[in-house]
């Protein structure tokens, strides 16, 4: 994609695409010299759109030496994974002309901070050396995640929601396992503590026989068979230890037993990043979704890039071979090896792959069952649910300035599997988020949001544009990241190396 501009290509009729009749603005006269100073260079890339993926990818490039300019043609950084305040969140959520109303006692609109689609992330492996690599990390204020929970059915049918199984004590203590099988999870434990992927003598394993683990070659339940753990427990730890996708129709025995135990290790490891670690994620102050774009344009300054937040995109230019070179704004033209877009941004290239639902809840309290949790990250796996798929929840509240220090904003999330005909989104949210919505009670207010979910089209690559998905439903960073990794290699044609 990073291609040179020839001369001869300057000279050559260029093609003008119009990217989105819809996006409108336009500079005020204090700020047309700059903006037009920004597009008086050649970049390497630029970069349309300002959300979590394309601000990540952004700094990287700029970090691994690529000068990028990044537009953004909403006047909120962020652009549509903007973090939004209460009056926000009503305007965009809420019923027509609905205005926050005093006795709810919610607090001033600018206390809230919420995240369209919030992602914690996890203090350890890719996620952590990516944002570091980036320069990101050292642009924003992540805070610890206070604790990690997992959701299940009790025999009898009542819910129940324990903390991710992590260390002897935990499994000691905990109400989720029968005693017969704590002894074989402490086993499993201890062996996982000695476990080192470069070391092959940490492979052997077995309390009277030992034996080394082919963990390449054997799946995740002949793993927990060998432990001899029941096959309930198995999904416990999977779920939660494992972070694997909890829907019936994902069995053990489709997941290599490395893989199960390296993301194992890495959530057991990531609670050493820092200290006073209660739960192995990290969350930024006032949310992801501004955070990052005001990341990434501190990013870029330092690299000879810039960030341009409200500025009007016309259209793109194009080369004779069909691969974009620049874009057009208010009539005025800057060039670049290659074009990123947003899938907002790219319409023509990309297509609806799912919708997502969320629900975004006003808390007077910390999630029910939730005991002391001052901020938490809740996983509902879809087979304790009686779905398809997971439901995802993220709360907090005054620990991250998301919300009132006496408040908390949960966040809850997941495809949605039913026909959305003739429903309302807070009807679709009661009715796919079923399971997570006694937790909740009392709320003091409800929004709910759906969402259809864009991936590249399988021709995207001939609209001459790198174009990046939106961002799903689940909770963590790990499939933001993939994506972004991947854009970086199909742009560079080099893959990602974390400095």
């Amino acid at each position: 994609f990073f291609q040179p501009l020839a001369s001869s290509s300057l000279a050559s009729p260029m093609r003008l695409a119009l990217l989105l009749a819809s996006i409108s603005g336009s500079a005020t006269a204090s700020d047309a010299t700059s903006w037009r100073s920004s597009f008086d260079k050649r970049y390497d890339a630029v970069v349309l759109g300002s959300g979590p993926k394309e601000s990540l990818l952004a700094s990287l490039l700029a970090s691994n030496g690529k000068s990028v300019l990044q537009l953004e043609p909403r006047r909120a950084p962020g652009g549509v994974a903007a973090s939004l305040d209460l009056g926000q969140l009503y305007e965009r959520m809420g019923a027509p002309g609905e205005k926050p109303e005093p006795k709810l006692k919610l607090g001033t609109p600018e206390e809230y901070s919420a995240d369209v689609a919030p992602k914690v992330l996890m203090a350890g492996g890719k996620e952590l050396e990516m944002l570091v690599s980036s320069g990101l990390w050292q642009q924003m204020d992540f805070r610890r995640v206070h604790r990690s929970f997992l959701y299940r059915t009790k025999p009898d049918g009542s819910s129940d929601v324990h903390r991710v199984l992590v260390t002897a004590e935990d499994v000691l203590k905990t109400r989720s396992l029968p005693p017969l099988e704590k002894p074989k999870v402490v086993l499993l434990l201890a062996w996982l503590d000695k476990w080192d992927e470069s070391v092959p003598g940490t492979y052997v394993a077995g309390r009277l026989s030992k034996k080394r683990l082919p963990l390449g070659k054997m799946s995740a339940a002949s793993f927990f068979r060998y432990w001899d753990v029941a096959p309930e427990t198995a999904q416990l730890l999977s779920a939660g230890l494992g972070e694997a996708p909890g829907a019936p129709t994902r069995p053990l025995r489709k997941r290599t037993a490395l893989d199960l135990v390296r993301a194992m290790k890495r959530y057991r490891g990531s609670f050493k990043t820092f200290q006073y670690m209660t739960s192995p994620y990290v969350y930024p102050v006032k949310g992801s979704g501004s955070a990052f774009a005001r990341g990434a344009a501190k990013v870029l300054a330092q690299h000879g890039g810039a960030s341009l937040v409200g500025r009007p995109v016309d259209g793109l230019m194009y080369r004779p071979d069909g691969t974009a070179c620049g874009v057009t704004s208010e009539g005025v033209s800057v060039e670049a090896g290659c074009v990123i877009a947003a899938p907002e941004h790219a319409p023509e290239a990309v297509e609806t792959s799912y919708s997502v639902v969320r629900m975004y809840a006003l808390l007077s309290h910390a999630p029910n069952k939730c005991k002391d949790a001052r901020s938490c990250r809740l996983l509902i796996p879809a087979a304790q649910a009686g779905r398809k798929h997971d439901i995802h929840l993220v709360c907090s509240g005054g620990a991250h300035r998301v919300a009132p220090a006496d408040r908390w904003l949960a966040v809850v999330s997941t495809r949605v599997e039913g026909d959305t005909a003739g429903l309302s989104a807070l009807q679709v949210a009661k009715r796919e988020l079923a399971a997570a919505i006694p937790l909740l009670r009392p709320t003091r207010k409800i929004f709910a949001e759906v969402s259809p979910v864009y991936a590249p089209r399988a021709d995207a690559a001939s609209s001459g544009v790198c174009v990046l998905g939106s961002c799903d439903e689940t909770s963590t960073f790990d499939s933001l990241v993939a994506d972004v990794e991947a854009a970086y290699e199909t742009v560079t044609g080099e893959p990602l190396q974390p400095q």
